[in-house]
């Protein structure tokens, strides 16, 4: 295989962040929006909101190296921040990294 013809690594990591956080909330049929990788193939993460049957939008953010998280808004995910938290790192890792809002 070369190089033209490697999957992606961008839309496999957003893949496996959709997947992930299905996963976290529990319900395979979780809807996604604005999903973004921002940051770089080794420190990168996914952004983006995740809308459940009966919950409001949530925003979300999953590290490609698995070091933090994944953090659900409203706290979900498998580490909880409360909102002040989530909003800062919302901001440094997400919208600092190039999500476009």
């Amino acid at each position: 295989m070369t190089a033209c013809e490697a999957p992606d690594w961008r839309a496999q990591q957003i893949a496996r962040a959709v997947e992930k956080i299905r996963s976290e909330v529990g319900e395979p049929s979780a809807q996604f929006s604005k999903l973004q990788l921002t940051g770089d193939q080794n420190t990168g993460q996914t952004c983006g909101v995740v809308q459940e049957a009966h919950n409001a939008p949530a925003r979300f953010i999953v590290y490609i190296d698995g070091t933090a998280g994944p953090y659900i808004e409203g706290g979900g995910g498998a580490e909880y921040l409360n909102q002040d938290r989530f909003d800062f790192v919302w901001q440094n890792d997400c919208v600092a990294e190039g999500y476009d809002q």
